[in-house]
């Protein structure tokens, strides 16, 4: 392979979903090197790099970002430092692939935006909604068709048991490693962006019920929402509802109802399948029990192939397409705080440029 096709990689935060998902995928991929790794501990940095073949490890993110080795730059640290790592990621004139969530709130959103704009050349991707990957092609070919006809209204209902737990905290119920992001909010976002467009306006109310406590018994302040509910308009005028919780015990929800003036698409995410229901059928219709593969590893690269033989490329979501949805957390939180509607298409004098 050549050195136009050859794409040297970097990780700084190795665990999770890289390790899940990214790193078997790019192990298997032709022309794909694994160059260096770094944790946030040496230990770990060295079990990554001993499982996964990578050629070395770093001792600071910044040996990374500098590498006249790398070209590409792969992020799965948490929110709080994904503005921070893919601004300098981009300066060093390398590609980055940024995990999910995009950042911390709606003010390193266009940070990371204006990083973008101002290396056009380097592609800039955020990790994708899982939900957007499996269901996207199906759905938007069913909203699109005349059995779906014209939406008039949307449902999101994600219940599950991620606050349950009294003695443990992880990092999504942490403001200072999360931000503004709250349960699997921002994945409906990105999701419901893509399918349904964007909310014109909303109105959201959060709140914090189960006290958590540490190994002393001590209570310890929860500030990350544990139930969610909001209600809006999406772009077009379409009606929307949301309730999201972590509260669930022994029991999980997830789906997404699109009513349609000919038929209601039901896209359940527990059973992972598609369902049509008609007004002259008494039970649903399956219209799509396989779905799209995980592609993400491979998209992001060809982009990156692309661009270096100065051909046009998409990813998705972008930056700018992430911050969109990190613009709803934002109206979210601001909605919640204040008591009241927010408008997201005038609420910011901080446009993104598409």
């Amino acid at each position: 392979m050549n050195a136009l096709e050859r794409i040297r990689v970097g990780f700084i935060g190795a665990g999770g979903i890289c390790e899940q998902r990214h790193l078997p995928s790019l192990a298997k991929m032709p022309g794909v090197e694994l160059v260096a790794v770094c944790n946030r501990s040496p230990e770990s940095s060295r079990r990554v790099q001993e499982k996964w073949d990578f050629t070395r490890t770093a001792d600071d993110w910044q040996q990374i970002v500098e590498a006249s080795d790398i070209d590409a730059v792969f992020i799965g640290t948490w929110p709080y430092r994904h503005c921070e790592l893919s601004q300098a990621t981009l300066a060093a004139e390398k590609h980055v692939f940024c995990q999910a969530r995009m950042c911390m709130d709606d003010t390193e959103a266009l940070e990371m935006v204006a990083a973008s704009n101002a290396h056009p050349q380097q592609v800039a991707m955020v990790c994708p909604s899982p939900f957007r990957v499996r269901w996207e092609r199906t759905v938007r070919e069913l909203l699109a068709s005349e059995r779906f006809g014209r939406l008039l209204s949307v449902t999101v209902i994600s219940a599950n048991g991620a606050n349950r737990n009294p003695v443990e905290i992880s990092w999504r119920e942490r403001r200072d490693l999360s931000g503004l992001n709250i349960l699997q909010v921002g994945i409906y976002a990105e999701t419901l962006n893509a399918w349904c467009g964007d909310y014109s306006s909303l109105t959201a109310t959060t709140s914090v019920s189960l006290n958590k406590r540490d190994a002393l018994g001590r209570t310890i302040e929860i500030d990350v929402p544990q139930t969610v509910s909001i209600t809006g308009t999406l772009s077009g005028g379409v009606p929307c509802a949301e309730f999201h919780t972590g509260l669930a015990a022994g029991f999980e929800r997830a789906e997404i109802l699109l009513c349609g003036s000919a038929a209601t698409c039901r896209v359940d995410l527990q059973t992972q399948q598609v369902e049509l229901h008609s007004a002259n059928s008494s039970t649903g219709e399956v219209i799509d029990a396989v779905g799209d593969d995980w592609q993400v590893e491979s998209e992001f690269l060809a982009a990156v192939r692309a661009a270096r033989r100065g051909q046009s490329w998409q990813v998705s979501p972008s930056f700018t397409e992430a911050a969109r949805y990190m613009r709803k957390m934002q109206a979210i939180h601001d909605s919640a705080r204040d008591a009241r509607q927010v408008n997201l298409s005038t609420w910011s004098s901080r446009c993104l440029e598409s």
